[in-house]
């Protein structure tokens, strides 16, 4: 299983990639459908929109180009799960996955050194199947082997 392990880390290491390429803020869904970044009062321009969503002056506030503006969406449901995977929540759902494959790899090590049981192996198997639900996630990714499905 060395090349799901593998597989996994790339996917991982370039969801992180990306993740980093983003703001460090938590974005946030701003109504009618656009996601912005949520900074603190303090750093926030004037046309930026407070967390109940309206702009800061009462007015409304005109999209792209605006301070803190992170995207558009076609409504307020797409906006709400575009603010919700933002970096810092990717990074943390990197570092998550990461811990797992570093588990199972341990884990391989022991088993390969010796330290066999049926008790040993049957978690090995469970988290065998932990990496090939995690991979399933990039199923479409061409790399993909259709032997890791879970």
């Amino acid at each position: 299983m060395d090349e799901l392990v593998e597989f996994l880390r790339a996917r991982i290491a370039k969801d992180e990639q990306i993740a980093r390429a983003g703001s460090g803020a938590a974005w946030r869904p701003s109504p009618p459908g656009s996601v912005s970044i949520n900074a603190p009062a303090e750093k926030r321009g004037a046309d930026d929109r407070p967390a109940d969503g309206r702009a800061a002056d009462g007015a409304g506030s005109s999209g792209p180009g605006r301070p803190g503006f992170v995207a558009q969406a076609e409504n307020e449901g797409y906006a709400e799960h575009i603010a919700r995977h933002h970096p810092a929540r990717a990074l943390r759902d990197a570092a998550a996955k990461r811990l797992i494959l570093d588990e199972y790899v341990k884990a391989e090590w022991l088993l390969s050194s010796g330290h066999r049981g049926e008790a040993a192996e049957a978690a090995q198997a469970v988290r065998l199947t932990t990496l090939r639900a995690l991979a399933s996630a990039y199923a479409d990714h061409p790399a993909y082997r259709q032997e890791w499905r879970a």
